[in-house]
């Protein structure tokens, strides 16, 4: 199975209207896919007019909404005034400002007059219908039209609603699709033209009930937010922390928006919490959650007693961690629990047909806008959607009864449409699994720990089978195993685990080895892993990584042995092996020296020193090794994809690496910082590095495996490791 990619290209230019939270975050996520962006917005009074445009931009760089500072030089400020004529060079412009449908029409009216013949135009709308946004405009523009709904803030939250009108041409859905999933990262639902679209539609509902139910109930903020919580993959801010995050000030426009949208029919009516006297009495004394000193809560201690008046202490409540004991449970976690299961996955049922094709779209919408593990149809499935059925002692849900007869809303290669019939899941361009890449490959290396996979056009994909994917001693042999292949064109090494490329290597086995005291055996295995990574090295193929996650430790050393990597750009990248008691022993000095020379990086050494004692993981777009060769990408989804394009392209004339030389460091490097067990490592390292003239990078090796062997097995470094694989967590001894 290939890839496949849209026929829309790239584009280059964009223009945002409106320099607030969310336009500014937009155009500054725009700028971190590397495309140059026009910030407009309203003339600012006194000299300098593009102020409001330049405060966005500055607003931006102090909440990170750009991954690196120098990208905040991507976007140009300006006015909508003064710049119309910036928008012919725009290949898409999207409208931000403020919720106000004139204001919307007056600003789509001035886009029209200034941009190309054909530019696609979206707004970022939440709550206004694309019926009514286009009312009085021309067939052209309608046809170049589109909503895209991102969530804030724009670089972190991956969800953008896509809601297309009756005259949107087909070439400007593929153009946003390819600026959203493949530039920016996103993940695009499918919705139609209805009040709060998909996920606030659902999103709105499941707070508003959740909140009304506790209420009704008696059940305490804490108590309801424990209750409906981590059981049901649900985040820790359960359901009144989410309001107190979103900010309580906006239920009254949001909520009472969609009140106002929906006819009188539709159950969102019976859970009005705009007329609650809870919300109105934190409303009338300025309580609005994160937006003020506090809301439900106040910090993490305490929470509003809507009988006294004030904050008392936070009660801590018990429940299951197993959903289906927490939901048979006769107590008022367990009925609570249970009311907001049902009355949210009714809802979902009854309003499916109305806002998408497949429930796949719903859960799509609450797992990225909202954060569940599981959208309500998935985790239905989870619990099994016969017993769901029967939680309901009554006439079951007509879609409900449809996933009992298909046995679940998902089946192997199905999803169930909204109208209850299964259906083929909408393809995404340019993703693919692992597990799809090699269904019809040859299995030719493989043990318990990792499987090489050989596919017809000859690229192999390494996968592990450990947790976290872990280097153990068995996953190693399988890279020195598949080295010697010959009948391998590429190598891939991917998983279908979007959390970790590689955590490194099995702390249980590096602490034993560190528990015995003795330097050989320690040796033998440091001395096997670096052999292996540099196995790979030396293959007669190319090595690409396919990164995403966290490559740490052994696994950042991975990534350094490869030719090439494609990477998410924010994949935590980092060494902390000192936080176990050693360095960067499996070739990990060698190559990161070698990286620094290669860049021409002055004081290599030094800088080398510090990146290699320096437990602290970054992102990958702000990592100092990467090579030309590397791709950094802002979708996790499509790294694999473009891993294995990758590995096509080195293949074509590919000569593994030449020997190399390295300098030594004349000098002395020191690490000031830490214990006197931080102190051995650094002096390891800096005898490792030490030395007048030149080395090859095998002896350089050898040097790096005999001291990071003495170092592992000291007492107190020992005791580090120990600690580390036993509680996971760093002892600064």
């Amino acid at each position: 199975m290939s890839a496949t990619h849209t026929t829309a290209e790239p584009i280059r230019t964009a223009a945002v209207f409106g320099a607030g939270s969310m336009g500014a975050g937009i155009a500054a996520h725009l700028a971190n896919a590397g495309v140059r962006v026009h910030l407009l917005d309203i003339p600012a009074e006194g000299e300098d007019r593009d102020a409001r445009a330049k405060k966005g931009i500055e607003l931006q760089l102090k909440r990170r909404g750009f991954m690196r500072p120098e990208y905040a030089e991507n976007v140009i400020p300006g006015n909508v005034e003064d710049h119309l004529d910036r928008l012919g060079e725009a290949e898409w412009i999207v409208e931000a400002v403020f919720e106000d449908l004139k204001v919307k029409q007056d600003t789509f009216r001035r886009i029209d007059a200034h941009r190309a013949p054909g530019t696609p135009v979206s707004s970022n709308t939440s709550t206004i219908p694309l019926a009514e946004l286009l009312g009085g405009l021309d067939e052209g523009f309608r046809r170049d039209f589109a909503i895209t709904h991102f969530f804030n803030p724009p670089r972190v939250m991956r969800l953008v609603e896509l809601v297309a009108g009756p005259d949107t041409r087909p070439e400007v859905i593929d153009s946003l699709t390819q600026v959203l999933e493949r530039q920016m990262g996103k993940v695009i639902v499918d919705c139609r033209d209805t009040p709060g679209f998909i996920a606030n539609r659902i999103g709105n509902f499941w707070m508003a009930a959740g909140a009304h139910l506790a209420f009704e109930q008696g059940i305490a903020p804490e108590q309801a937010d424990t209750a409906f919580g981590r059981a049901f993959g649900i985040p820790r801010t359960g359901i009144f922390g989410l309001f107190d995050y979103v900010g309580l000030q906006l239920v009254p426009a949001i909520w009472g928006s969609l009140l106002s949208a929906l006819p009188d029919t539709d159950a969102y009516h019976r859970f009005d919490i705009t007329r609650r006297p809870e919300f109105t009495t934190l409303l009338d004394k300025g309580l609005t959650g994160r937006t003020a000193e506090s809301g439900f809560y106040r910090g993490r201690d305490e929470v509003f007693d809507f009988a006294a008046g004030d904050y008392r202490p936070r009660e801590k409540y018990e429940v299951p961690r197993d959903a289906r004991e927490l939901l048979t449970a006769d107590t008022p976690e367990g009925r609570y629990a249970k009311d907001v299961l049902l009355t949210t996955l009714t809802y979902c049922c009854d309003t499916a047909p109305e806002i998408c094709d497949a429930v796949d779209a719903i859960d799509s919408a609450m797992e990225l806008g909202y954060g569940w593990k599981k959208g309500p149809f998935a985790l239905a499935d989870s619990l099994g959607v016969d017993w769901v059925a029967d939680l309901y002692e009554g006439e079951v849900l007509s879609l409900l009864q449809a996933a009992v007869r298909a046995g679940g809303f998902y089946g192997a290669d199905t999803v169930l449409g909204s109208d209850g019939t299964p259906q083929a899941p909408r393809e995404r361009a340019g993703v693919v699994t692992v597990a799809e890449l090699v269904k019809d490959a040859e299995k030719i290396v493989g043990n318990e720990a990792a499987t090489v996979y050989k596919r017809a056009d000859g690229i192999a994909l390494f996968t592990f089978t450990t947790p976290m994917n872990a280097c153990s001693v068995e996953a190693l042999a399988v890279m020195r195993e598949v080295a010697q292949r010959t009948d391998v064109r590429a190598l891939v090494i991917a998983s279908d685990n979007p959390t970790t490329f590689c955590a490194g290597a099995d702390l249980p086995t590096i602490a034993r080895l560190a528990a015995t005291g003795e330097a050989e055996a320690a040796y033998e295995v440091v001395r096997a892993g670096a052999e292996s990574l540099q196995a790979l090295r030396d293959a007669p193929f190319p090595v690409v990584g396919a990164v995403r996650g966290v490559a740490l430790g052994g696994g950042l050393e991975l990534l350094l042995h490869t030719d090439a990597s494609v990477i998410h750009a924010e994949t935590r990248v980092g060494f902390p092996e000192r936080s176990v008691g050693l360095y960067p022993g499996w070739g990990g000095t060698v190559r990161v020296l070698e990286r620094l020379v290669d860049l021409g990086v002055e004081n290599p050494h030094e800088r080398a020193f510090s990146a290699l004692l320096n437990v602290k993981p970054v992102p990958a777009v702000n990592f100092p090794l990467l090579r030309e060769a590397d791709r950094v990408i802002l979708s996790p989804d499509h790294v694999i994809a473009e891993a294995v394009d990758l590995a096509g392209e080195l293949a074509e004339g590919y000569a593994p690496p030449a020997a190399r030389e390295l300098p030594l460091y004349p000098g002395e490097l020191s690490f000031p910082e830490g214990s006197e067990t931080d102190k051995a490592i650094g002096d390891a390292l800096a005898r490792e590095y030490a030395g007048e003239g030149t080395i090859s990078a095998h002896e350089l090796g050898l040097r790096e495996s005999t001291e990071a062997s003495a170092v592992l097995v000291r007492p107190k470094n020992a005791e580090r490791a120990m600690h580390m694989a036993k509680t996971r967590k760093p002892l600064n001894n």
